[in-house]
């Protein structure tokens, strides 16, 4: 496949007037891959599907093999087309295979459900709930959902474990599916989707057997979407742990910035994972903002975190408070996560850093005025009119004070 740039300058060039062959010299490929441009074989960006070697033939007869023995042996089927004239090796077998037993389950279902007829709609009676139920095959690979996982990676993980594309999985799912994939938002709740949410729940806990209830309670496209959220990413080592090694996007809710579990700082969607081992003060953190939800409110949690952020010192007060200060922190968690290949000019580390002091500073504010807790936060701290930390950056170069700088390289050293 060629780049898409270049495959835009050979149409390009051919809109112009130019010839294939000089277009290939021009390009410096085949004057047969230009051509294949040209005449719309090839489309710039798409890779040109790999012709399958279990041909249409060998196909049916393994299909009558498998027919008329049901208890045969892949390992012999396999010696059988290779004598055949099968060119692959058995691992390419078994993946062709597996993937044309997948759409024959698909194909036969999809066939059933076209053949039944349609039932009479008694007068007055809505066509929507009058719609027959289509029968949902069974998927044999089970797949289990991540908490908050958004519906277009579960449905892709669905589809990667069984051998199948996205495409043939929303088949034989209700279009309920098909459009709340193409929304940006998976958790927006649209007033012509909401009655049919309850029937396409049930059809996917069919497709991969599992409950309702469980992906109900996982993925937040099946949810009322009333609690806020933030976009970011499941943890690495949480994932990692049921082998998966891709980045898991998931939904969360909007306190929830630390995976306890393995002490990691769960950054915005897009960004690194911050290892906090060296900083267990911030995991500390994170189980006193859930102690906080008890009593009050995500929104007011939130709004109380947000002001007491800007009412956190930015600078320490002495040399000799440099030690609790949040930008040694910020330090420390720099040079422990670099040494993992991460860069240190993240906003996630200042985030993380100043985490401990806001959510100490919020519960204060809260326990003062619940109702208004960016009041009590003004009123505790001069703080809060200075300008706000930056984000990153090294504290030891942005310090004018020689012994708080050699204070803080040697404690992180």
């Amino acid at each position: 496949m060629l780049p898409r740039e270049r495959a835009e300058k050979i149409l390009t060039l051919h809109t112009a007037g130019w010839p294939g062959q000089a277009i290939a010299d021009h390009i410096g490929h085949s004057h047969q891959t230009v051509r294949d441009y040209i005449n719309g074989r090839r489309t710039p960006g798409l890779r040109a599907p790999r012709p399958s070697l279990l041909t249409e033939p060998l196909a049916s007869y393994c299909r009558q093999r498998l027919t008329e023995d049901p208890h045969l042996r892949t390992s012999v089927l396999f010696k059988e087309v290779a004598d055949l004239g099968f060119q692959g090796s058995q691992r390419t077998f078994y993946r062709e295979l597996i993937r044309r037993r997948r759409l024959l389950v698909l194909a036969d279902c999809r066939e059933t459900n076209l053949q039944e007829e349609s039932p009479q709609i008694p007068s007055g009676t809505s066509r929507t709930l009058a719609r027959r139920r289509e029968r949902t095959p069974v998927l044999p690979q089970r797949v289990a959902p991540i908490a908050g996982e958004t519906l277009s990676s579960y449905l892709a993980r669905i589809s990667q474990a069984n051998h199948l594309t996205v495409s043939e999985v929303l088949a034989v799912l209700p279009t309920w599916f098909s459009t709340k994939t193409n929304n940006l938002d998976d958790r927006a709740q649209h007033h012509m989707l909401a009655p049919a949410a309850t029937h396409a729940l049930h059809e996917l806990a069919h497709l991969t057997s599992t409950t309702p209830v469980g992906l109900a309670h996982a993925l937040p496209a099946f949810g009322t979407g009333e609690s806020p959220v933030r976009a970011t990413t499941a943890c690495h080592r949480c994932t990692a742990s049921l082998g998966l090694r891709e980045p898991i996007p998931v939904h969360l809710p909007i306190h929830h910035k630390v995976c306890t579990r393995h002490g990691i700082w769960l950054s915005d969607l897009g960004e690194p994972h911050l290892d906090l081992s060296i900083c267990p003060e911030i995991t500390t953190a994170q189980h006193g903002a859930s102690r906080l939800l008890r009593r009050f409110t995500p929104q007011q949690l939130t709004l109380a975190h947000q002001t007491a952020v800007e009412a956190v010192p930015p600078w320490p007060a002495s040399p000799a408070a440099v030690p609790n200060h949040w930008r040694y922190r910020l330090l420390a968690l720099q040079a422990h996560n670099h040494q993992r290949g991460i860069p240190t000019d993240l906003d996630a580390y200042a985030h993380a850093a100043i985490y401990p002091d806001a959510i100490e500073l919020a519960a204060a504010a809260l326990a003062k005025h619940p109702h208004d807790p960016a009041r009590s936060t003004g009123e505790n701290s001069p703080h809060l009119r200075t300008a706000a930390p930056a984000v990153h950056g090294h504290f030891a170069t942005q310090d004018s004070s020689s012994q708080v700088r050699a204070t803080a390289s040697g404690r992180t050293r």
